[in-house]
C-alpha cells in the first residue's frame, strides 16, 4: 500500500534544497571568479600520483611541481583527480595564487572561460 506524501510536506522541502543549491553556486562561482582574478599561470611537471580509494575505483590527484613568478619552486597536490592518473613527467598548465602558491588547479582554459562566459552573458542579459 503506498502512502503519498501530503504536497504541504513536499514543497517546502524541495523548494528549500532547490534554494540551498542555487545559494551554493553563486558562492562556488563567485569564489572561482575570485581566484581566477588573482590566479598566475605555470607551467609544471606531474613528480608523482596520489591515490585516494572511492567506493568502487581508484582516483589520482597529482603531485605537480613549478616555479613562480617570484622564483620559488614549489611542490603542491592538484584537488583534480583523474581516474586513470596522470602521465608522471608530464608537462601540465597550473593556475596559482600567488600568495599560496601551493593552492594550485590545474589549468582547463576552455571550461573556465565558457563558464564565466556563460554566467556573465546571462548576467547582463537582466
Amino acid at each position: 500500500m503506498r502512502f503519498p506524501l501530503p504536497h504541504a510536506a513536499v514543497v517546502p522541502v524541495c523548494l528549500t534544497i532547490g534554494v540551498l543549491a542555487v545559494i551554493w553556486a553563486v558562492l562556488a562561482f563567485r569564489s572561482q571568479r575570485r581566484f581566477l582574478g588573482t590566479a598566475l599561470r605555470a607551467t609544471g611537471v606531474v613528480q608523482s600520483l596520489k591515490a585516494e580509494q572511492m567506493e568502487r575505483s581508484t582516483v589520482y590527484f597529482p603531485v605537480i611541481r613549478f616555479t613562480t613568478a617570484a622564483g620559488a619552486t614549489v611542490t603542491a597536490t592538484s584537488k583534480t583527480a583523474r581516474s586513470s592518473g596522470y602521465q608522471i613527467g608530464k608537462t601540465i598548465r597550473v593556475l596559482y595564487d600567488p600568495s599560496q602558491p601551493d593552492k594550485l588547479e590545474i589549468h582547463a582554459f576552455w571550461w573556465r572561460r565558457s563558464l564565466t562566459a556563460r554566467v556573465d552573458a546571462t548576467s547582463s542579459e537582466k
